[in-house]
């Protein structure tokens, strides 16, 4: 499953390469996300619902498929899904003065490109957490509501899995943080995300007495994290302290917050990137002069959305008390 350091490797413009290079090393999460590549501008896939039912013979057992032992084969369901590609995209203008009169020093368009890389970057990690389509069209399906919509978002007050998100901010536990985390089936999730308001309180209670917890620390892709239970602690500052869970009328007043834990990958079916074309490279635009300005215009577009291919694959606790 392709990264996004090796789509860098890929690109054969100079400046599109330092685009990636800008992206990566300005973000903790980056580094972590896989991608998925495909034709079209709409993903489908299926989605396990049921396994078959299993059970104990003797021989000379007569299987049946009627109620009530459902004794013989019986088949898988799936559920379909489809993912429709969204554009997240900037566009600044350059005055020709500039690019004739400062270039010697370096070059104005790179510069630009990189400061609409940063912005779209930005962007991208605010959205693949926050993204609400069912708000705004335009958006893509953040993991928030990708977890909402498949119930795995464990409440913090009484460790319920609802459907409808409600209830009362509460201190973080350790012990409702474990058993988020071992809601991720089939090995330990590839990392936690969490906002540094988290990371602070999580310290904490690792220092407390008698916690048993020791938060180590490691450097990957150039960032150093820490690990809680040798699971690397991801800072994503786009985490909001003041989360409605789309339900403003269950969070009237929030303070809520959140802590994600997360396998990706279409290998692991966890939560993947998906995208059009071989490589996942920015659509940098020079669309020429202006008719009215001695400006020239550049847009920076890409198409993208995230799936969860499994759901047991990703967890988040939610209603963590931000203030306590």
């Amino acid at each position: 499953m392709p990264t996004l350091s090796e789509y860098q490797k890929l690109a054969n413009d100079d400046v599109i390469a330092g685009v990636f290079d800008n992206i990566i090393t300005a973000s903790e999460l980056a580094p972590f996300l896989q991608f998925r590549s495909f034709s079209g501008n709409s993903l489908v896939y299926n989605r396990e619902s049921t396994l078959g039912a299993a059970a104990t013979h003797q021989v000379g057992d007569t299987w049946s498929d009627t109620e009530p032992t459902y004794t013989s084969d019986t088949e898988p369901t799936y559920t379909k899904k489809t993912v429709s590609l969204t554009t997240v995209g900037i566009q600044h203008p350059l005055d020709r003065f500039a690019i004739q009169t400062v270039d010697n020093v370096q070059s104005q368009e790179a510069v630009l490109l990189a400061k609409m890389a940063k912005s779209v970057s930005r962007k991208l990690e605010d959205l693949l957490v926050t993204g609400n389509s069912g708000s705004v069209s335009t958006e893509p399906e953040g993991l928030t509501s990708l977890l909402i919509s498949d119930t795995r978002l464990l409440m913090m007050d009484d460790g319920s899995t609802p459907s409808t998100i409600a209830g009362d901010e509460t201190e973080l536990t350790l012990d409702r943080l474990d058993a988020m985390i071992d809601m991720v089936e089939q090995g330990k999730p590839d990392f936690l995300m969490m906002n540094k308001t988290m990371r602070r309180k999580l310290t904490a209670l690792a220092r407390a007495t008698g916690s048993g917890v020791v938060l180590n620390s490691a450097e990957m892709f150039g960032h150093q994290y820490i690990l809680y239970n040798n699971i690397p602690v991801v800072i994503n500052d786009y985490i909001t302290n003041s989360e409605t869970y789309e339900n403003s009328g269950g969070w009237a007043s929030s303070s809520a917050t959140t802590i994600y834990a997360i396998k990706t990958g279409e290998e692991k079916q966890g939560w993947t990137v998906i995208h059009n074309g071989a490589v996942l490279e920015p659509d940098v635009q020079r669309l020429g002069t202006k008719f009215d300005k001695n400006e020239d215009v550049y847009r920076m577009a890409v198409y993208l959305n995230a799936v969860v291919y499994s759901a047991k694959s990703c967890a988040a606790l939610a209603g963590i008390d931000s203030a306590a």
